[in-house]
């Protein structure tokens, strides 16, 4: 059974409705690495209904959270110093580096929310600055601010420094300064809150004193509070949350005791998860790095991104193949070709209810179906290879050309109206992924001219390129027939696949490698690698 129905089923064994809660703090470009929580929140939720119960998921954005390092892009060049002043303030009260967006939440979370739809996810999204300007968290921070003294002796349970006699769980607004990270509560009344703007490590407070009103949007719980808070607020029963949370101490067990005892709320169904990493090539060193992915330092890869090269579908097989708390790894470079091919295979296995290596065939069956944005075909279809794609796409004059190699090399047969517009987006993001991330040897042009290298080639290498090109000349190969034609010829003449596979390069492309010659020979029109071939 897959980990998701196993959390619908036990979710189930509490209730019959549930809410899947997801949320992140908007501290920069939302990346796929956050799609961990909305993704295996909307995935819980499509398993309990489909288990026969009531559920719904929702997305809640920390857009109320102080700024505490400004985030890129915005801490390069100029940008870098008309910010450092909102160290400290609400996202929501910070503007956007770009007009056309109302703020920095907007302008950050906006190409995220915008692109869910596409990935077939289906949330609720929330504000925290819009709940705190409601007035709806005020019963809860007032509840906490009365429970103050249990609250503290909850978190003091695992702080190595207690927190201080006179801390309180609120953080207030500086009416003077508008920052919220900078200040220091130390009393209430009423529905008031006593505070002095001292300042923090990374932000200058201002000095000023006041009062907050905590019914209104001028400050907020702190976080550790705020979340069992949240879980109250909107019922939540069960929340997928980053590994961080989930340890000894952490938020989700301070939380769970604060939910408790202080707002009369059990805690969620927990489901931690583990960090994806970004797998990339240092410009610099030429070094590969594997690094964590996170929206302050930049490193990230965005939804958007994904889409330009990528099917929606394959982000929900990347991370529904493997269990949650199992590290997950993103290479946009030369192993998404891998990548696609085994979401195909997948596909393929689903369809003609095969197993994969260890996978038994349900298990096939329910990867692929939590991998889909809308129903599960109802007949298998029909796929262009990414790899013949991005060679396709370098050789095709214009889309309608790619499209009637595509189908004369029966590609697709019959296609519908439905098959051509997939291979027609598959051909555009494999476009895309060749000019962003493709290596340098996978990008190439067709010599227009027999390149002058190729006079040094020796009789056995001319012998194979006269024998391909005969075989050419009689019959039609696939790209899968042709790599695995080129490995016999080499035999036939005496010389290593290596060395064939490199002169075949060098007559077409004028360099010594390339794409897969299979694909790559397909790619082109027969005609002319025939005579190519034979002008040797």
């Amino acid at each position: 059974m897959h980990w998701v129905d196993q959390v619908a089923k036990a979710l189930l064994k509490r209730g019959k409705k549930h809410v899947i809660a997801s949320g992140i703090s908007i501290s920069g470009h939302i990346h796929i690495g956050h799609c961990n929580d909305v993704f295996i929140a909307d995935g819980i939720r499509l398993a309990v209904e489909q288990l026969g119960g009531e559920a719904k998921a929702v997305w809640y954005a920390d857009d109320f959270d102080p700024m505490r390092r400004i985030p890129w892009p915005l801490n390069e060049g100029e940008l870098a110093e008309q910010y450092k002043k909102y160290l400290g303030t609400p996202y929501v009260n910070i503007p956007s580096p770009d007009p056309k967006y109302k703020n920095f939440v907007d302008f950050f979370s906006r190409p995220f929310i915008d692109s869910l739809e596409d990935f077939g996810i289906q949330v609720k999204i929330y504000s925290a600055a819009e709940i705190y300007k409601s007035g709806k968290m005020a019963e809860l921070t007032r509840a906490a601010l009365e429970h103050t003294d249990e609250i503290r002796a909850i978190l003091n349970k695992y702080r190595a420094k207690p927190l201080p006699e006179d801390w309180l769980p609120y953080d207030a607004i500086c009416k003077k300064c508008g920052k919220l990270a900078t200040t220091t509560t130390h009393s209430w009344h009423d529905n008031y809150v006593r505070y002095k703007c001292e300042g923090r490590d990374y932000a200058a407070g201002c000095g000023y004193e006041g009062e907050a009103d905590y019914t209104k949007d001028e400050g907020k719980l702190t976080w550790r509070v705020e979340w069992p808070a949240r879980w109250k607020l909107l019922g939540v029963t069960c929340e997928p949350f980053g590994k961080d949370h989930a340890v000894a101490g952490g938020s989700y067990e301070t939380g769970k005791a604060i939910a408790k005892r202080v707002f009369n709320h059990d805690a969620p169904y927990p489901v931690p998860y583990e960090w994806v990493s970004l797998k990339s090539v240092d410009e610099e060193t030429g070094q590969v790095v594997h690094r964590r992915m996170s929206s302050s330092r930049g490193v990230v890869f965005t939804l958007p991104q994904w889409l330009s090269i990528a099917e929606p579908e394959l982000l929900r097989y990347f991370i529904f193949r493997s269990k949650a708390m199992k590290s997950k790894e993103f290479d946009p470079g030369l192993p998404l070709l891998d990548f696609y091919d085994e979401c195909d295979l997948v596909e393929n296995a689903y369809f003609t209810k095969t197993s994969i290596g260890d996978w038994k065939e349900e298990q096939v069956e329910r990867i692929y179906e939590l991998s889909q944005v809308k129903e599960v075909p109802k007949q298998q279809p029909q796929r262009v290879s990414f790899r013949f794609a991005a060679v396709l796409c370098q050789v095709a004059q214009n889309w309608n050309q790619a499209i009637d190699i595509i189908k004369s090399r029966e590609m697709l047969k019959d296609p519908s109206k439905a098959d051509i517009e997939f291979a027609l987006q598959r051909l555009k993001r494999a476009f895309n992924w060749v000019k962003d991330y493709a290596p340098e040897h996978l990008r190439f042009r067709i010599a227009e001219v027999l390149p002058p290298e190729t006079k040094s080639l020796t009789t056995k290498q001319r012998k194979g390129l006269e024998i391909l090109a005969d075989d050419l000349a009689k019959r039609d190969y696939s790209p899968v027939e042709l790599h695995n034609h080129v490995y016999k010829i080499a035999g036939e003449v005496g010389i290593k696949p290596s060395n064939l596979f490199e002169v075949i390069y060098q007559v077409l492309i004028g360099r010594k490698s390339g794409p897969r010659v299979g694909n790559f020979i397909a790619a082109l029109d027969k005609e002319f690698v025939i005579k190519r071939l034979r002008e040797v």
